[in-house]
C-alpha cells in the first residue's frame, strides 16, 4: 500500500472489538480456572487429558473419573479402621468418618456434573460458537478492508473500487451486528455464574448435613468410651512357662518331704544288715551310747521351731525285721 493511510473504523466498532478480545480471554480463563477448581492436582489433570487421548485414538470412550480427595481419605481410614477391629473405638470411629467422607466425594462428582452441564458446557459453547463466528466476520471485515485501500491508492472511481467499497461497508456491519448480539447477551453469562454458585451452596449443604451427622456419631463414641469401666491390665512374663518350671523344681528340692527322703539314720543303716547276735554287754553298751550321740547330734543342729518345723528322721523298711535286742527297732516292708 505504500504510505497510503489505512481506512479507520469508528470508536464504537472499536470498542466493542476491544470488549469481544476481553470476553473471548475472560471465557478461557473462567474455563481454565473451573477445571481448576474443581480437580485441583494439574499433574493428575494433565495424567487424565492423556489417558483421553490415548483413548481416542485406540477407540475406547471409558474416561477414569478424577480422584477426589474425600475418597481417597475415605479409602485410609475404612483400610486402618478395618485393620485395628470392632474392639477398638478408634477403628469403629475410623469406619464411620469412612462412609461420611465417601459421601462426601459422591456429592462432589454429583456438583462437578452439575457444573459441567449448567457452566461450563455453556461457556464452551459460546466459545466455540458464538465468539468463533464474531471473529469470523471481524476478520472478514479486515480483509475487505485492505482490498478497499489498495483500490483506493488508485485514486479512481472505477467499478471495482465501488464494489470493494460495499463490500467493506456490508462486512462492518456484519461484525458490529454480530459483536452486538454477543455484548448484548450477557445476560447469559450471568445466568450461568449464578448456576456455578447454587451448584456450589447445594454442595456445602449436603457435605454439612453429612458432616453434622458425622460429628453426633463421634459423640456418641466418646460418651460409650467414656462410660465404660476400664478393664485391668495385666502383665505376663515372657518366660512364662520356664519361670513356672524352675520355681516348682526350687520348691521340690526345699520341701520337707524331700529333705525327709534323702535323710538316712544311723538306725536304718544298722538294720538293713543286722547283727543276729551281740555277744557281750559291752557292745549293747557301745551301740546304745552311739545311738544316743547321733540322736544328740541331731537335736543339737535342728533349727528353732520359730522358723522351721523340727524334722523327725523317717525311712521306709525293704523287707520286714524283728529286733534282737534293745539297741534294734522293728521295721515292717510297706506294699
Amino acid at each position: 500500500m505504500g504510505a497510503a493511510e489505512a481506512t479507520k473504523l469508528d470508536e464504537q466498532y472499536n470498542e466493542m472489538e476491544r470488549k469481544v478480545d476481553l470476553t473471548y480471554e475472560l471465557i478461557s480463563a473462567l474455563i481454565a480456572g473451573t477445571h481448576e477448581l474443581l480437580q485441583p492436582n494439574p499433574a493428575t489433570r494433565a495424567k487424565m487429558a492423556t489417558m483421553g487421548a490415548l483413548s481416542k485414538v485406540r477407540g475406547t470412550s471409558k474416561a477414569q473419573p478424577y480422584p477426589q480427595t474425600e475418597g481417597l481419605l475415605a479409602d485410609t481410614m475404612q483400610k486402618y479402621g478395618t485393620a485395628l477391629g470392632g474392639d477398638s473405638d478408634l477403628g469403629k470411629a475410623l469406619i464411620d468418618a469412612s462412609e461420611a467422607y465417601r459421601q462426601l466425594a459422591d456429592i462432589k462428582y454429583q456438583m462437578e456434573d452439575n457444573v459441567k452441564h449448567n457452566f461450563l458446557d455453556p461457556l464452551t459453547h459460546l466459545q466455540q460458537n458464538d465468539l468463533k463466528v464474531v471473529n469470523y466476520h471481524r476478520t472478514k471485515l479486515k480483509g475487505r478492508r485492505l482490498d478497499y485501500d489498495c483500490k483506493k491508492r488508485k485514486q479512481t472511481r472505477d467499478e471495482e473500487l465501488i464494489q470493494a467499497e460495499e463490500k467493506l461497508e456490508e462486512s462492518k456491519q456484519s461484525a458490529e451486528l454480530a459483536m452486538y448480539n454477543l455484548l448484548s447477551n450477557d445476560v447469559e453469562q450471568v445466568t450461568q455464574l449464578c448456576a456455578l454458585v447454587d451448584a456450589q451452596l447445594d454442595f456445602h449443604r449436603q457435605t454439612t448435613h453429612v458432616l453434622e451427622h458425622l460429628k453426633t456419631q463421634l459423640n456418641e463414641r466418646i460418651a460409650e468410651a467414656s462410660s465404660r469401666l476400664r478393664v485391668e491390665h495385666v502383665i505376663k512374663p515372657v518366660l512364662a512357662d520356664r519361670v513356672s518350671s524352675s520355681r516348682s523344681l526350687v520348691h521340690a528340692e526345699n520341701s520337707p518331704s524331700v529333705n525327709n527322703a534323702n535323710f538316712q539314720p544311723p538306725s536304718e543303716a544298722s538294720s538293713v544288715y543286722p547283727q543276729k547276735h551281740v555277744a557281750d554287754s559291752g557292745d549293747r553298751d557301745l551301740s546304745a551310747t552311739a545311738h544316743n550321740s547321733i540322736a544328740g547330734f541331731n537335736n543339737a543342729n535342728a533349727p528353732s521351731t520359730s522358723t522351721l518345723p523340727v524334722l523327725k528322721p523317717s525311712c521306709r523298711a525293704l523287707y520286714d525285721f524283728e529286733a534282737q535286742n534293745e539297741a534294734e527297732l522293728d521295721f515292717k516292708e510297706v506294699t
